[in-house]
């Protein structure tokens, strides 16, 4: 093990040590479903009904009785008489007899005994008189009962997203506000003297990143309320005071930076000193990314990310917030396209790594090729199109093979 790290775990260890070590006040709130989009549902919302609740006309036509119109054609027209003729909204309060039929506009209700409908187009009207030139099987263009959905369906699961077509469906039972998960709060620190926030940049300077990715990318989750304390210089004290107030005032804290062994790497010390069990794990098998620290205060977690950007993305992203995601029961969905290699991609084994890939697309196939570059560099997010991941035991990827490209 490397002397600088002292806890080193692999990535599909941090459930088993991490998840009953800290706990995250979730409470829950009703809230308009316009409101509600990209939050996550706090119960399971069954079909009050079924959809659609009426027998349903696909077409503009004719309700007929199937066998009336059977072998009927251009040269064999079958004459049937009209009823009714009913407009959207209306429905037949007879039952259709052998013989007989009722004019259903598109959307409309199906008269009972009807077993199908015959399109306008293949018929002509004389007077109180229908004439059918075209046969239609049982069932033809009509929807049953419940054949979209059938009352008591789940339509919306606990801990599921609420996305815009989700509220399709809340909105086709009725339903104008949910109980939603209320977010949660999550303080965000950046460390180092070499931090500037904004102005003009002095030699060896640089614009604080992290915070504000790591910020931006919470949001995004949908999971947390974030909260930005801005710069904190490479002093122990300082350090010390930011994340005791970022403690009492957040479910979880992330500190980015100050994670490896320098003289003026802080984040263990300080972690440690804010209370018990203070830090659990020192560095992951994972690259970028290994510098990451995880640790428990008072119940509450604190993640150290690596200060260099793109560690501190991936690993905030693809393994922090799957994490807090698996702690408190949401589903978070990921996105992703099978694609080709273009290029061999050599790993050492004992770590898993994120590389990020631009994705081509030729001939309707999908070719995925590596960016091959430092974790300190950001020119891999104009570029990137997202990541593969290479197994932890795995001696590289080879050209021409398949992977599956995880998207930004």
């Amino acid at each position: 093990m490397d002397k600088k790290y002292l806890k080193v775990k692999k990535r599909s260890d941090l459930e088993k040590i991490l998840l009953d070590k800290f706990s995250v006040n979730i409470g829950k709130e009703t809230c308009s479903i316009q409101d509600a989009v990209n939050q996550f549902s706090a119960i399971d919302y069954k079909a009050a009904f079924s959809i659609p609740s009426f027998r349903k006309s696909l077409v503009d036509g004719f309700a007929v009785h199937s066998k009336d119109v059977l072998g009927a054609s251009p040269s064999n027209p079958v004459p049937l008489r009209l009823i009714s003729t009913l407009k959207i909204g209306e429905s037949c309060k007879e039952k259709l007899k052998r013989g007989e039929t009722v004019y259903v506009p598109t959307g409309g209700v199906v008269p009972d005994g009807a077993d199908s409908l015959v399109m306008i187009e293949h018929t002509q009207v004389q007077k109180n008189e229908v004439f059918v030139f075209r046969s239609v099987s049982p069932h033809e263009n009509l929807i049953e009962v419940g054949e979209d959905i059938k009352k008591d369906a789940v339509i919306l699961k606990k801990g599921d997203r609420i996305t815009p077509q989700k509220v399709v469906l809340l909105r086709g039972f009725g339903l104008t506000e949910v109980e939603v998960f209320n977010k949660i709060s999550i303080g965000i620190i950046s460390t180092g003297d070499e931090l500037v926030d904004s102005g003009p940049l002095k030699t060896g300077k640089i614009y604080d990143i992290n915070g504000y990715a790591v910020f931006s990318e919470a949001l995004n989750s949908a999971i947390f309320s974030p909260k930005f304390y801005g710069i904190v210089k490479d002093s122990k004290g300082e350090l010390q005071k930011a994340l005791n107030k970022a403690l009492s005032e957040n479910d979880i804290v992330i500190m980015s930076g100050g994670t490896s062994k320098g003289s003026f790497d802080f984040t263990v010390s300080v972690i440690n000193k804010a209370g018990k069990p203070g830090v659990l794990i020192h560095g992951l098998h994972l690259s970028p990314g290994k510098p990451t620290v995880f640790g428990v205060v008072n119940q509450k977690l604190i993640v150290g990310l690596s200060g260099n950007p793109l560690a501190s993305f991936l690993v905030f992203k693809y393994v922090v917030v799957p994490l807090i995601a698996k702690k408190i029961g949401l589903k978070l969905k990921k996105y992703t396209v099978f694609a080709t290699l273009n290029a061999n991609v050599p790993s050492r084994k004992g770590r898993e790594e994120f590389i990020v890939v631009r994705l081509i697309k030729r001939n309707n196939e999908f070719f995925a090729e590596p960016i091959f570059s430092e974790s300190a560099f950001i020119s891999v997010f104009i570029d990137g199109s997202g990541i593969i991941m290479i197994p932890l035991m795995s001696e590289g990827l080879t050209k021409g093979g398949k992977v599956e490209v995880i998207l930004w």
